[in-house]
């Protein structure tokens, strides 16, 4: 588990590079600071973020048009029950997206020797990233910023998904209200504002 305390190995290649220019000092106090304000924690905390939410992005880029493009299509070959069918199944693409989401931060903890066991990893990321919080923190000192990061990228991807399934529930009730009824969704008022 690494030491906050101590300059990690890229501290100490930062400093290294920066003695011939930069007063000794003035590098101990860079990395006063950086362990008083847990700068390590909010760049690798700040990088998982980002890749967090790139990685979410790739996945809603990737199932919602594929949603879009087939539910259009059945709909028109009156195939409602695959339509209900196939929205249930991107809610299981999008479920395995956060899945994943939590995996990644796990293995970002776990390489970085802050939680030593993987499957610890696993349910501590997966309860701070749900922001259940029924796991015990396990992060060391000078890393309990990440615990705010990892629920921040929950956060934003719990409501991006959130935003999604409503554009995709209207192709979906549209489906479910033709099957019912036996009406075509291309007759029905619906059909005409889920085109607005």
């Amino acid at each position: 588990m690494p030491d906050p305390l101590s300059p990690g190995p890229l501290t100490t290649k930062v400093a290294e590079t920066l003695v011939p220019v930069v007063p000794t000092q003035v590098i101990d106090d860079l990395g006063a600071i950086a362990v008083t304000y847990d700068l390590p924690d909010f760049v690798v905390g700040g990088l998982g973020l980002i890749a967090i939410l790139c990685y979410h992005g790739l996945s809603i880029a990737l199932i919602y048009p594929w949603f879009e493009r087939r539910s259009r299509l059945l709909l028109h070959r009156h195939a409602y029950w695959r339509v209900e069918f196939l929205f249930y199944f991107s809610i299981f693409l999008l479920t395995l997206t956060h899945i994943g989401e939590i995996v990644i931060w796990a293995l970002m903890t776990f390489a970085l020797g802050l939680i030593p066991n993987f499957r610890d990893a696993v349910t501590f990321c997966g309860s701070t990233y749900t922001t259940v919080g029924f796991s015990t923190d396990l992060m060391p000192a000078g890393w309990k910023m990440m615990n705010m990061i990892i629920a921040l990228s929950g956060m934003f991807a719990f409501a991006w998904t959130t935003g999604i399934v409503m554009l995709m529930i209207k192709v979906f009730h549209l489906a479910q209200h033709a099957r019912i009824t036996g009406i075509d969704p291309k007759l029905s008022s619906a059909y005409l504002d889920s085109l607005r």
